[in-house]
């Protein structure tokens, strides 16, 4: 089956590699070289495949590094890789293998991780296989499974099958990605159910909003209306949904849609562009959304008035923002959920969005309600970094001297997780 896996991934990089860059760079991956890594141990390995992976992982990381392990990043995307070198620089980055059995080889000898942690979905048979052969634990975090990417895994399960056979934890968002999860392979007793690894994030320094307000030259006497994570077919909408008097920021979801933004916006110019003006800020680069949350009075989230299927909403309420949130929002189903009962976010079709941000904007007792219940579901919700880091270094035993008072914190907080740890199994109660 490894030998089939292998065929397959090259034949369809040879056939596709002409024609996509992405791909290119990805065949020119077959021949990469990884610098060796030291003999320190032990080595928790973090691969996040895009941005959004990365943002989800950074408290994890960080909590790693509190108990006193050695860990070492890795993203697939450039943007993703971009994202690590700006949140963790002192932070060992490597770049992920082709899922190929030599590629993988290579990358094990030389990194030599104690565990692999993989972040959310991406499942590679090959290399948790050979891990799994090598003694290595791999775990998924924050593991997500959706209808959409359920249905697409269970056609090609028997390539996918060492992957999932092999995991030796799964961490999952909810009981019906832990459900799925099992249906594919995955044994019962691995997996529990835990919060949202998004809920941990470290919110932006005040001293980095208030530059990052200057930079936009926002008016800070004036409300602003942020449109996050937009696609082009939503940008007409939301061009007609800026209240009166407002600023309007747009935050598109991919640099090539950027453009689409500028044109569709009227009077809008490009947060890069320190000579034009307007009152709508097209926000064309990547680190800096967090901190614009802060800076918004309505967030309005995007791919979710479309034909996709919505955006993280856990970001604005932890900034305690109202949100708004289109009807296809399927990916983010169980946080959409929470944040809808507590009363932080609304759900509307696009031919009411300027009605209701109009409504919204013109009552601050509203604007205020929705903010407050927002942020009360994220600081409800946070912890599960710390619980699973505390699992990762309970697993790996690292020795007491190099921990600098890592072990007491450790059992300190494995007593406290102990409910929802590997015990929990595919119901557990979070």
């Amino acid at each position: 089956m490894r030998l089939l896996r292998d065929s397959i991934l090259l034949f369809g990089l040879l056939l596709i590699a002409p024609w996509r860059s992405r791909s290119r760079r990805h065949f020119l991956r077959i021949w990469q070289v990884f610098k060796p890594c030291d003999d320190s141990e032990p080595r928790i390995l973090v691969h996040a495949v895009s941005l959004g992976e990365v943002n989800a992982s950074a408290r994890l990381v960080r909590e790693l590094q509190q108990f006193g392990l050695d860990v070492v990043c890795s993203s697939t995307t450039l943007s993703g890789q971009q994202r690590l070198r700006d949140l963790h620089p002192n932070t060992s980055h490597i770049e992920w293998p082709l899922d190929i059995s030599f590629c993988c080889k290579r990358w094990l000898d030389h990194v030599k991780p104690s565990v692999l942690v993989l972040v959310e979905l991406e499942v590679w048979p090959t290399l948790i296989a050979m891990a799994k052969q090598r003694g290595i634990p791999v775990l998924v975090v924050n593991g997500r499974l959706s209808p959409r990417s359920f249905q697409k895994s269970t056609r090609w399960k028997p390539l996918l099958r060492d992957g999932y056979a092999n995991l030796s934890r799964v961490f999952a968002q909810s009981k019906e990605d832990a459900s799925r999860f099992c249906r594919m392979g995955v044994a019962e007793e691995r997996i529990s159910v835990h919060p949202n690894l998004k809920w941990d994030r470290e919110p932006a320094p005040s001293e980095d909003v208030e530059a990052i307000r200057i930079a936009l030259r926002l008016d800070p006497a004036r409300a602003v209306v942020l449109f996050a994570s937009s696609a082009p077919e939503e940008h007409p909408i939301f061009a007609k949904s800026i209240p009166s008097s407002w600023q309007a920021v747009v935050a598109p979801r991919r640099p090539e849609w950027f453009d689409d933004a500028l044109q569709a916006f009227p009077n809008a110019r490009m947060r890069t562009d320190p000579h034009a003006s307007g009152d709508t800020i097209v926000l064309n680069t990547l680190g800096e959304l967090d901190a614009v949350f802060q800076l918004a009075d309505v967030v309005v989230m995007g791919r979710s008035f479309g034909p996709r299927h919505g955006s993280d909403p856990m970001g604005p309420a932890a900034a305690g923002r109202p949100i708004l949130m289109g009807p296809n929002h399927g990916d983010f189903l169980p946080a959409v959920e929470l944040l809808k009962a507590a009363g932080a976010l609304q759900v509307v079709h696009d031919d009411e969005l300027a009605l209701r941000v109009s409504e919204i904007s013109s009552c601050q007792e509203t604007l205020d309600r929705m903010g407050a219940a927002g942020n009360r579901v994220a600081e409800d919700s946070q912890g599960v970094s710390r619980l699973i880091a505390a699992e990762i270094a309970h697993q790996t035993r690292p020795p007491r001297r190099d921990r600098g008072g890592a072990e007491e914190k450790e059992e300190s907080v494995r007593r406290r997780a102990n409910p929802t740890s590997a015990h929990g199994g595919a119901h557990g109660h979070k």
